[in-house]
């Protein structure tokens, strides 16, 4: 399989010779702290180079560059066995948010090994001032960086956790302490509210802010992170307290834009098809040492 996927990308280079253009000399010197680890992910559009931060998500940048090293083992269903692959090699960036961002890591079939574990959220929410900003402001509107479309959202996102904190487990419950919410609601900040929802911060950790070019992991819920990732379009400050940033692309931006721009719209997402994926071949640290047996 990686002979496979090798021989593929040097077809896909050399008959399109501009996504070539991802530089190991200048993406090394675009970057914050040439000691971090550097990543080369080479895909069917172009290369692209991944700084990761170290000293703002360790276990997570630990995690992503162990799976993508094969030194993790996984449980294969189809084998009964455990197996340490290459974790990234062939997979797809398989959903994208248009404009927004583009995320890969999930595996391409419902038997494939994957993480049974998860890693915990590493977040300084106090760097974003999430503990000063208020959830509502003096006319009531919620914050923009709360990111609700509707009055459901509010409601999920905002309300019930904000009842299952004070004990509220009814309807007559809301009407009898009515006041309380409204003094609880007016007085939350945005990391209040996200700790109702189960965020945990750690303010010796020196997090990035979510800006374009951003990397950080996506997961289904607090303290979920895994294997998947995605890579923003745009600067995304709703994703500040939600979303552990793990580093950010140095060089292949427009690789990135090229992926994002392939995809085919389906409703508020677009998902790739069999002529629009694109594909990584692969996903190795360029600035260290390889590992025995790679």
């Amino acid at each position: 399989m990686r002979t496979l996927l090798r021989r593929l990308s040097v077809v896909l280079l050399l008959s399109c010779p501009a996504l070539a253009s991802a530089d190991l000399a200048s993406a090394t010197a675009a970057m914050e702290n040439p000691a971090n680890p550097l990543l080369l992910m080479r895909t069917s559009r172009g290369d692209i180079y991944l700084e990761l931060f170290p000293e703002s998500a360790p276990r997570n940048v630990a995690n992503v560059i162990a799976l993508a090293e094969a030194r993790v083992p996984l449980f294969d269903v189809s084998t009964g066995s455990f197996v340490t692959p290459h974790y990234y090699d062939g997979l797809l960036f398989h959903r994208i948010l248009r404009n927004y961002l583009v995320q890969a890591g999930a595996p391409r079939s419902a038997s494939a090994p994957v993480p049974e574990y998860r890693v915990e959220d590493e977040i300084n929410a106090r760097q974003f001032g999430l503990h000063e900003e208020k959830v509502l402001d003096p006319f009531g509107k919620p914050h923009p960086w709360l990111n609700l479309a509707s009055r459901e959202d509010f409601e999920r996102e905002i309300l019930v956790p904000l009842y299952r904190r004070l004990g509220i487990s009814s309807p007559e419950a809301v009407e009898a302490r009515q006041f309380e919410i409204h003094d609880a609601l007016r007085a939350m900040t945005l990391r209040q509210a996200y700790e109702n929802l189960g965020y945990r911060y750690n303010e010796r950790l020196e997090s990035k802010p979510p800006l374009r070019g951003s990397v950080a992991m996506a997961s289904d819920g607090p303290g979920a992170n895994a294997a998947e990732f995605f890579i923003t379009l745009v600067d995304a400050p709703w994703l500040a307290g939600r979303a552990t940033i793990i580093g950010r692309v140095v060089e292949g931006m427009e690789v990135v834009d090229r992926i994002d721009q392939a995809a085919v719209l389906r409703g508020d997402t677009t998902a790739a098809t069999p002529t629009t994926a694109t594909m990584i071949f692969d996903l190795r640290q360029v600035n260290a040492l390889p590992q025995p047996g790679n």
